[in-house]
């Protein structure tokens, strides 16, 4: 209940504020992938029309604030007719938030008020809206809704207010967020969160980390704190966009500290992610060698991953030229183990076809300038338990978005 009061009181305090303000420029964007996946075993063959969409606007009040609102709308399988209905179909606000903008002498202060996950760290926006770079997250990583590439590196979805500082005579910014979010069995906890990203011609860094406290109450204390979450992610690209560079990722969640308790709690399987990726850079040819351990929750999210831990082969081009404008061909080899992430695969002591599923994935896609916005077409076909049970999983889909 307290959860969505604070809820309504942020939204009708954001709705108001936009509505209020006749002279104002508008932008956004929208688009979504739908396609066919299925599962080809001996006896049993499985198959769903998977579909994602988004619609992102943005107000821009002259150059004092700034309106944002982003919603995301999923169904596993439009053949059952669940779209806006049923377990499987998710219609969910991802970001509402308005941002106030301040400048004094060389520095641009920004207050922001939000719901939903705000400027997360492990995707491209906080950096493309606030130096305007070419997107950094892995093309791996690509939301199946289209939308952008990148991953939260860990959960800021809440109720909350953000600050950013961003100096006009240094390439960095820096910045904290206060937030409202839930446990699993739905205790509010406070969360405060400090942030600092910097770009330069040769580095780039987008760094966010903070701590998160359970709000409880009992008999000898009107508040009671005893654990503290921890959680935090960074980004790094070492290099740039047009030489071969490294990209790393790295995030935690839920890290918990209890009074008392000297063990150090967490779920490597649901708390980290880690994603390296050498890149080389050509004229004509990009080539990606990418590691990763994902946390499973998020694996529905992406268009191309399906396996929590792997090693992919990325080659493309995107100098594929048209008469107008270029289009992007290329392909994924993906290697897999199935359930697993980097914990489990240091302990394990040995590797057995009872013990290890390994699947691998060859997905080739492109990228096609149409009508003012992307059509982006991929096919994957998968070989699946390899070293024990074979079997065989497919999809395609086909994707467009358009800003306007």
């Amino acid at each position: 209940m307290r959860k969505t009061k604070i809820y309504s009181i942020l939204a009708a305090f954001i709705f108001l504020q936009g509505i209020c303000f006749a002279d104002a420029g508008f932008t956004g964007m929208a688009g979504g992938s739908s396609g066919f996946a299925g599962r080809f075993e001996q006896d049993d063959v499985d198959f769903t029309i998977p579909f994602n969409a988004f619609a992102a606007v943005q107000l821009n009040f002259g150059s004092w604030g700034i309106f944002r609102a982003n919603l995301g709308l999923a169904s596993k399988n439009l053949a059952e007719g669940n779209l806006f209905k049923g377990q499987d179909a998710t219609l969910q606000m991802n970001e509402c938030s308005l941002t106030l903008v301040k400048s004094k002498d060389n520095i641009k202060n920004y207050f922001g008020l939000y719901l939903g996950t705000y400027e997360v760290v492990g995707k491209d926006e906080y950096l493309q809206r606030h130096f305007g770079i070419d997107p950094v997250a892995s093309i791996l990583t690509k939301s199946a809704t289209t939308l952008a590439g990148g991953v939260p590196l860990y959960n800021n979805e809440g109720a909350g207010f953000s600050y950013t500082m961003h100096f006009a005579d240094a390439p960095g910014t820096i910045g904290c967020n206060l937030y409202f979010n839930t446990l699993h069995d739905a205790v509010l906890k406070f969360n405060i969160d400090l942030r600092t990203a910097w770009v330069t011609n040769h580095f780039i860094i987008d760094f966010a980390g903070g701590i998160g406290t359970p709000i409880k109450h009992d008999s000898s204390a009107y508040v009671l704190i005893d654990t503290i979450y921890l959680h935090g992610g960074v980004s790094m690209l070492f290099g740039n966009a047009h030489t071969s560079s490294f990209f790393i990722q790295g995030g935690i969640q839920n890290i918990s500290l209890t009074s008392g308790n000297d063990n150090i709690d967490f779920d490597a399987g649901k708390d980290i992610f880690i994603l390296a990726e050498p890149r080389i850079n050509g004229k004509k040819l990009q080539v990606r060698f990418t590691g990763f351990s994902i946390p499973e929750e998020l694996i529905h999210d992406f268009l191309y991953i399906d396996d929590t831990l792997g090693v992919a082969l990325s080659i493309y081009s995107d100098m594929i030229s048209l008469k107008t404008s270029n289009l992007t061909l290329g392909a994924h080899i993906i290697g897999a183990l199935e359930g697993e992430n980097f914990m489990t695969l240091l302990e394990k002591d040995e590797f057995t076809p009872d013990n290890t599923k390994i699947n691998t994935y060859v997905t080739p896609f492109i990228d096609l300038p149409v009508a003012n916005g992307t059509l982006e077409i991929m096919a994957q076909i998968g070989v699946c338990n390899i070293l024990n049970s074979i079997y065989f999983k497919g999809k395609a889909k086909i994707g467009y978005r358009r800003a306007f």
